[in-house]
């Protein structure tokens, strides 16, 4: 029995250092959990499966992305539905921390590849927001491909702000002051959201989250971070280019600003950012070049880059943490100075 028991943990511990290897690589460490999900996926030798069925087993796997903050208390979670003009709905969350006055809204943009990333993964994070940023966080469940291509989720990103910019007062809102933000595939929403508002006299955007964000889905760049990513770290290069004609099938269209930000005419007037990048994620200079573009246009730009993190932080919750203990902050004063 105590040979048996020790050969158990012997082995445990042989596992462990093997994989513990993983976190070493030629372009410096990675966090444990996220080089043990690199390396998983990078065995995965299946291109990425964009459908409803795959959407509907990642929604109900439980996975537990957003789980970073434990229990937040004292924040009131309500469900309900924007209208759109056809007579449909788009339902939305919004997570409203009890105050007797008239809150900042954020409105909240989630990734995932615009096929996937629905069900309000990041309830526990959304509700950690709204109590500490003192904001009204309204989550969004924008229209997803395959069913939906380029520009739906675009269309009701631009629903969303206009129906807050009328109505946030109906959920304790101030619709004077609204912010906006996403990552990933969301990221790519709140930027080219902040461009469309500007260039079409729509409502002010006093802020904008932009975490590990697609910000041109041109292929015109040959990005150095594609390089030495490749297929090696969560993100692999070999699906974006899957995940953008699923996207955006007409590739005329890959060349607007409202699907790639970075190549935007101008950038002058758009509004402050805080823009967070991971050291290995295919995605990283683009969006490091986005933050470039809006900062010699004047543009106030925090630039936040996280090493040996992934796509999204996966597997980095500590990492994860500290971003929004600093999107926070930075909500506060964007909205009353603190």
């Amino acid at each position: 029995m105590i040979v048996t028991a020790g050969l158990f943990f012997g082995t445990l511990w042989v596992l462990f250092l093997v994989t513990y290897s993983w976190t070493y690589t030629p372009l410096g460490r990675l966090d444990y959990q996220a080089a043990v999900i690199s390396r998983l996926a990078k065995w995965n030798q299946k291109p990425v499966e964009i459908s409803r069925e795959a959407r509907e087993r990642f929604r109900s796997s439980r996975f537990s992305f957003g789980l970073f903050f434990g229990e937040v208390e004292g924040v009131r979670v309500l469900d309900i539905v924007i209208p759109r003009p056809d007579g449909s709905g788009l339902p939305a969350r919004v997570y409203a921390p009890l105050s007797q006055e008239k809150l900042p809204v954020f409105l909240d943009i989630h990734g995932g590849s615009w096929f996937m990333g629905d069900g309000y993964p990041l309830d526990n994070v959304n509700s950690n927001l709204a109590k500490e940023a003192r904001v009204i966080v309204v989550a969004i469940e924008y229209r997803l491909v395959p069913e939906h291509p380029y520009p739906a989720a675009l269309e009701d990103s631009v629903l969303s702000l206009d129906w807050l910019a009328e109505n946030a007062e109906s959920i304790g809102g101030d619709t004077s002051k609204i912010a906006v933000g996403g990552g990933s595939a969301g990221g790519n929403l709140a930027a080219a959201l902040t461009i469309h508002a500007r260039d079409n006299n729509g409502p002010e955007i006093a802020f904008q989250f932009l975490f590990v964000p697609a910000t041109d889905l041109s292929d015109k760049t040959s990005w150095q971070s594609y390089k030495e990513m490749g297929d090696s770290y969560m993100l692999k290069v070999s699906d974006i280019g899957l995940i953008i004609d699923a996207y955006i099938p007409n590739s005329v269209d890959r060349y607007t600003p409202y699907a790639s930000p970075l190549l935007a005419d101008r950038f002058e007037g758009l509004p402050p950012a805080f823009i967070v990048t991971a050291q290995f994620d295919p995605l990283r200079d683009q969006g490091e070049a986005y933050a470039r573009a809006l900062s010699g246009a004047g543009v106030k730009v925090q630039l936040r880059r996280e090493d040996s993190a992934v796509h999204a932080f996966i597997g980095s919750k500590e990492r994860m943490r500290n971003v929004y203990k600093e999107l926070a902050a930075n909500l506060r004063e964007a909205f009353s100075g603190e």
